[in-house]
């Protein structure tokens, strides 16, 4: 397995040499991930900017703002009640939260971030990564659909034990940039309809563009034939 990731990592930062680092606050950064569970992006950047010019970019004055007046900044994000909770609740603790994430490990901080209502391990793994430096590997939609499509790692693992064996494996900077990667090789290539195999930097790895390549291969035969 670790063969094979180096590998991985070495061909996408060939084709994205760049390595992604946002132009956040910690805070900043920890509000934006939450908004961007079960949406874009594109979509928690413009709620994060909505609820920057509501508050005059004092992004604390949130956690006394009624639920009302908050709705309509994070609308475009969907599941406004969970977010809503959830930014409250990281605001109140936020100033100890803080502190405690700087010197903790990461397990520690996964479990500091995930006693909040509404975050999970991968939410708090890219707020530990982007927002403090911590070597963790979260695995979103995108890793996980990459990842089992490169058939690396066992049927049987689910996301948390992937990313504890990254963990326990690379660097941070490794996985901070490996994680990132492969969300831009989701979105670009490896989307979960059409996936565009022929084109992927990762097709020599990949079982799964072997198999659907040959299938269009031979459906474009059967197409031939039939005319």
């Amino acid at each position: 397995m670790k063969e094979k990731i180096e590998r991985v990592k070495r061909i996408l930062d060939k084709t994205f040499p760049k390595a992604h680092k946002p132009e956040r606050s910690p805070l900043e950064q920890a509000i934006f991930t939450i908004l961007s569970q079960n949406t874009t992006d594109i979509n928690a950047e413009k709620c994060l900017q909505n609820i920057k010019n509501l508050t005059g970019n004092n992004l604390e004055k949130l956690k006394s703002y009624p639920e009302r007046k908050i709705l309509p900044a994070i609308h475009p994000c969907g599941l406004f009640k969970q977010k809503i909770t959830a930014i409250k609740e990281l605001l109140n603790r936020w100033d100890e939260l803080k502190e405690k994430l700087k010197t903790s490990t990461a397990k520690e901080g996964i479990k500091l971030l995930t006693s909040i209502p509404y975050i999970g391990s991968k939410t708090a793994r890219v707020i530990l990564t982007f927002a403090f430096n911590k070597n963790t590997f979260p695995i979103d939609t995108h890793c996980k659909k990459v990842l089992k499509r490169l058939g690396i790692f066992p049927e049987t693992w689910k996301p948390d034990r992937i990313s504890e064996f990254m963990e326990k494996t690379f660097s941070a900077e490794f996985n901070r940039k490996l994680h990132y990667d492969l969300i831009r090789v989701g979105r670009t290539f490896c989307k979960a309809k059409n996936p565009d195999c022929k084109n992927c930097p990762l097709k020599e790895l990949c079982s799964y563009a072997e198999r659907n390549l040959l299938h269009n291969i031979q459906a474009q035969k059967q197409t031939d034939d039939n005319r």
